[in-house]
């Protein structure tokens, strides 16, 4: 069997218990029009895939304001303020981190907030996504105080609501194999990726309310990613269900 025929495998196991496994979908590092950016967003419109676009505000750049309002389903959260990092050599990277006052990583935040909602409008959602996902505790901490609804990081979310007020939705599948070719990971991982969340929510092993998150970054997306992608969202099984971004991140 291929990689393909596993997941509609799992996918067959979902419809037999009579459940929708839900899913998302979450692009990084956006500020600017490109040829990677128009591909990603075609796929949206085609297939009518939803997209959270994470956007860098510091670099935010005026083609994308005017780009995402011709859009209908895309969803602008929150990259940190600069993806710039913090972090002494020899600790991963981080922008949102413990090594600044906490006063800092708080004024970056409001700055971002401020121009994404002045820039974006309703079409902004108040939704943290640290660069690099990861982000100090003690920031998150602060998240609900300075406005925010969610966060957005990596891998299965040990709570839905890590802070009163503050729903965690995480990806779990990422398309780029950063530490080693910084392309395409290869069908068999990133479906692997994607099986293994589903399998762990259909028997409880992880939160099964938390919708299995795609990851992406169009700025480094080569050939194969793309094709890769085509290929997802073409797929149709009737228990796969891909959720908009209100949806996953409900705001009033």
């Amino acid at each position: 069997m291929s990689s393909w025929d596993h997941l509609r495998a799992e996918l067959d196991l979902w419809q037999s218990e009579g459940r929708i496994a839900t899913a998302w979908w979450r692009d990084d590092d956006a500020v600017t029009v490109t040829a990677q950016l128009d591909t990603i967003l075609a796929f949206e419109q085609k297939y009518k895939v939803p997209l959270a676009l994470a956007v860098i505000p510091a670099n935010l750049q005026n083609d994308l304001v005017e780009k995402l309002a011709e859009t209908l389903d895309t969803r602008v959260l929150q990259h940190g303020w600069a993806h710039q990092n913090h972090m002494p050599d020899g600790r991963k990277k981080q922008e949102l981190d413990d090594v600044r006052d906490l006063g800092a990583v708080v004024a970056d935040l409001r700055k971002g907030f401020s121009v994404l909602s002045s820039r974006f409008g309703n079409r902004f959602l108040p939704v943290v996504v640290p660069p690099w996902n990861r982000i100090a505790d003690d920031v998150v901490a602060t998240l609900n105080s300075l406005g925010f609804c969610g966060l957005s990081t990596f891998n299965a979310r040990q709570t839905a609501e890590p802070y009163k007020g503050l729903l965690q939705v995480n990806t779990h599948v990422d398309v780029i194999d950063w530490r080693g070719s910084r392309g395409f990971v290869g069908e068999d991982v990133a479906l692997g990726s994607m099986i293994a969340h589903l399998a762990a929510r259909r028997t409880g092993a992880a939160d099964p309310k938390e919708p299995t998150g795609i990851l992406t970054h169009h700025l480094v997306h080569d050939g194969a990613t793309t094709h890769f992608l085509d290929n997802l969202f073409s797929m149709e099984h009737s228990a796969l269900s891909w959720l908009r971004i209100p949806g996953v991140f409900p705001w009033q």
